[in-house]
């Protein structure tokens, strides 16, 4: 791997924008308060699902034996080997500066940032403002979070056409014998996915490809008279990907094959994950390795899907989302169990390390500097 640093280029810093105004944006997204939102959307959510859809009778037929235990915990290892390969790419993409232990902090710290905010926004501002506040150079943090958000959705938009070509509609939708069968799931997978790779393509292209372009394109956009109010941010944006992409492109291919290798790790795991919950709850699921396939293609299929939800971490659409994709092999009263281990381990357990972990390293990071 190349040492970052050994090139001068990279490592510049651009001129902070306004740590003061920054620090108070982000102690307002990790305000306790904010705990409530996901928290309510959720419990509301499996509330609805108790609601209209248990049965007692597919209840009384799950088996609590050793062996769904067993499944339980591997679900379990899979959710801390999503955590471990999210940490290896954070110890790539900062070349090893952080510490495991350090790594493994920061993730939780991303993952409660993701838990508390739309997926539709604010996740790179955050991922970024964590990352400057650990002393780590504007080249570092920000090839950091421009890479990481070039890997996450090149998993999707990579992935999916294969899948699809291979399991055909039904992979989106139970029953879907075309895109527009599928109903709100096929028309929200269209534009989810256009969406995603537009802005895959772009990132891409104007990070990788054609960052001098990039550079002068968007400080172009800050002298137009109807953005002027932006100017000075579209100027900072201008210096960062200029300044990413030389980090990025300094770097040999073994960077490379670590950050991705952690990337379709991280997102594997977290879809076998739903896999093992599954065979846990329903006896007389097939364990069948075509069977497994394409559950995990119908994973993610359901997460492109929520890709851009509106609400904190998807809480209330998730918990509403997967008892539907899995319909056609799970009965609805034990898909409701399926939900509430899979979201209580993957979605609230980091709610709750996060709420005992931020404090501390807000105390430490932000309000002791501000």
């Amino acid at each position: 791997m190349t040492t970052l640093g050994t090139n001068t280029q990279p490592d510049q810093q651009p001129a902070p924008q306004n740590p003061d105004a920054d620090n108070e944006r982000f102690l307002r997204k990790f305000h306790p308060i904010r705990l409530l939102l996901p928290v309510s959307l959720g419990l509301l959510a499996v509330g609805w699902l108790f609601y209209s859809s248990f049965d007692r009778e597919q209840f009384d037929k799950i088996e609590w034996t050793g062996r769904t235990f067993s499944w339980i915990g591997l679900a379990f290892l899979l959710l801390l080997l999503r955590h471990w390969f999210y940490t290896l790419r954070m110890r790539v993409l900062t070349d090893g500066i952080f510490s495991w232990k350090k790594c493994l902090e920061l993730i939780v710290l991303w993952e409660f940032s993701a838990a508390l905010t739309p997926t539709s926004k604010g996740g790179p501002f955050v991922s970024l403002f964590i990352l400057t506040k650990e002393n780590l150079s504007a080249g570092r943090a920000t090839a950091a979070v421009f890479y990481t958000m070039i890997c996450d959705a090149g998993f999707f938009v990579l992935t999916l056409p294969l899948l699809l070509a291979w399991y055909g509609p039904n992979m989106l939708y139970p029953g879907a014998t075309s895109i527009r069968t599928a109903g709100f799931a096929g028309g929200a997978f269209v534009v989810t996915y256009a969406m995603m790779a537009t802005y895959w393509i772009l990132l891409t292209a104007l990070l990788l490809l054609k960052p001098e372009f990039a550079g002068r394109a968007i400080l172009w956009l800050s002298k137009r008279r109807w953005l002027r109010r932006f100017s000075a941010k579209l100027e900072h944006l201008s210096t960062e990907f200029t300044v990413a992409a030389a980090e990025i492109r300094s770097q040999s291919w073994r960077y490379h094959l670590g950050v991705i290798g952690g990337t379709v790790g991280a997102w594997t795991s977290k879809f076998i994950m739903i896999n093992c919950l599954i065979i846990a709850i329903v006896p007389q699921f097939p364990i069948d390795g075509s069977t497994q396939a394409f559950i995990y293609a119908r994973m993610v299929a359901m997460f492109i899907i929520m890709a851009f939800s509106p609400t904190p971490g998807g809480a209330g659409l998730a918990e509403a989302a997967l008892p539907k994709f899995v319909a056609d092999y799970v009965p609805e009263g034990m898909a409701v169990i399926v939900t509430l281990l899979w979201r209580g381990m993957a979605y609230y357990g980091y709610l709750i390390v996060g709420a005992i972990m931020a404090p501390a390293w807000i105390n430490a990071k932000v309000r002791k500097k501000a």
